[in-house]
């Protein structure tokens, strides 16, 4: 792999062999308790890179190149090559971070992805990805400045790659291309955050006129065998020692028009914000609109198809059953954009009327604490269940035991530890079919 990704990696997992450093340890001793989680990282990242730099057609722009704004790429021998901005499938987007991006690391809250593709891709050469911010502390930051930032109007940038080779100036042109789709959605901000410890410069940042505002720490943490682990992917593994070191992020901002580049241009100074608290799934009851929820119903169906359905069902009519997973993945992530955590759970569903059939694989979601029998239950897909009428339940758990209806969840998931789970690939069809019939979601939407 590029000696540039090799330098990222080492950088990345330094930190878990620091204190050896301090005890004088030999700099051979040191590379030796690296060297195995170098290789494991590298060579996974290695073999899919390759695997879609032919899918991306990166082969054209060797020997270099520069973007021009007529969507074309012109290179050193004058010749040149299309180039189309548009948005990402979210299998796609799903490759690039749990394969290509260098923390492994898919964010199950991505909202928007968008990239530049060579003419003749399947796959784009540029890879950019957007959440709806969850720091408050960012947003206070940006208060603090003068600058009126808020959920509603403001995108983080969570995820950005370039595939080998690309044009040196590709990713502030996709940046800036991205500009311009997330102001249609009602974004007015662009907030992201790189480390300069990892080597990053921000040079296309830079480029894309994005200003730094505020610095955050970084935590490194490390999984039982040495290797890297996210903030996200620390906290739903409870046995993860994370390292609260004095190493910062440096956070920038972007505005996306003019009104809020002005507001931009109040920064001053940059402010240093704390470690951000990890908060457990919301315990208490949120009220939703049993309504919205028979309308979420409706547009499921529309969108599931025999891909979105568990593997258990391919062979029988499209109904309800074997769409439970997907469903309940998108609507976790849904309520997530409103700041309401739930819970995914997955168990068996059964009645005490022996005239209705129980369920033994089903999944639904719960929003509480696990041992609270006020927490609510919420279920687009009980009609599954052969015999049972309703097609939506959303009802505190403790009424629907006194009903005779059982949720037993064998199994819960917060929504990051999802995109590692069976049912994913088959909800990112779903997302997919979702965007094909009702467009793309904008921030005007998800609050």
């Amino acid at each position: 792999m590029s000696a540039r990704d090799f330098d990222i990696q080492l950088r990345l997992h330094a930190p878990s062999v620091l204190d050896q450093v301090k005890m004088r340890l030999s700099w051979q001793a040191v590379y030796d308790e690296l060297r195995p989680q170098l290789i494991a990282r590298c060579s996974r990242l290695s073999s899919y890179i390759k695997d879609t730099d032919l899918l991306a057609n990166s082969s054209l722009l060797l020997g270099g190149g520069e973007a021009r704004r007529g969507f074309t790429i012109r290179r050193s021998d004058g010749s040149s090559i299309g180039v189309n901005f548009a948005l990402v499938s979210p299998s796609i987007g799903h490759l690039y971070q749990s394969k290509l991006h260098y923390l492994l690391s898919p964010r199950a809250d991505t909202m928007v992805e968008v990239g530049c593709y060579l003419q003749g891709a399947t796959h784009p050469v540029t890879y950019l990805a957007f959440s709806m911010c969850d720091r408050p502390g960012t947003i206070q930051a940006l208060q603090h400045q003068g600058i009126p930032a808020e959920r509603g109007n403001l995108l983080i940038l969570t995820r950005a790659l370039g595939l080998s080779g690309a044009a040196r100036n590709l990713m502030s042109f996709t940046i800036g291309q991205a500009v311009r789709c997330l102001r249609a959605m009602g974004c007015k901000f662009i907030v992201t955050a790189f480390n300069p410890l990892l080597g990053f410069t921000g040079s296309a940042l830079h480029a894309a006129n994005f200003t730094p505002f505020a610095t955050a720490p970084v935590a490194y943490c490390y999984d039982k065998f040495g290797g890297y682990m996210t903030r996200r992917q620390s906290t739903s593994e409870k046995d993860t020692e994370r390292r609260a070191e004095n190493y910062r992020n440096l956070l920038v901002v972007l505005g996306t028009d003019s009104t809020s580049r002005k507001e931009i241009r109040k920064v001053t100074t940059l402010q240093q914000l704390a470690e951000p608290q990890h908060e457990a799934p919301a315990s208490h009851l949120v009220a939703l609109d049993p309504g919205e929820l028979c309308r979420y119903r409706s547009r499921l169906e529309a969108a599931w198809s025999l891909s979105t359905a568990h593997p258990s069902y391919a062979r029988e009519p499209l109904s309800s059953k074997g769409q439970c997973g997907v469903s309940s993945v998108w609507l976790a992530r849904r309520l997530r954009q409103r700041e309401i955590e739930a819970t995914y759970c997955y168990g068996r569903l059964s009645f005490d009327d022996p005239s209705i059939s129980s369920v033994d694989h089903h999944c639904w979601i719960e929003i509480g604490s696990p041992g609270d029998t006020a927490r609510h239950v919420v279920d687009l897909t009980c009609d599954q269940a052969d015999g049972f009428e309703e097609k939506v339940i959303y009802r505190r758990y403790g009424e629907l035991v006194s009903e005779g209806i059982r949720y037993e969840p064998a199994a819960r998931l917060a929504v990051d530890d999802l995109p590692g789970d069976r049912v994913w690939p088959r909800y990112t069809q779903l997302e997919e079919s979702m965007r094909t019939k009702w467009g793309m979601e904008t921030l005007y939407d998800a609050v």
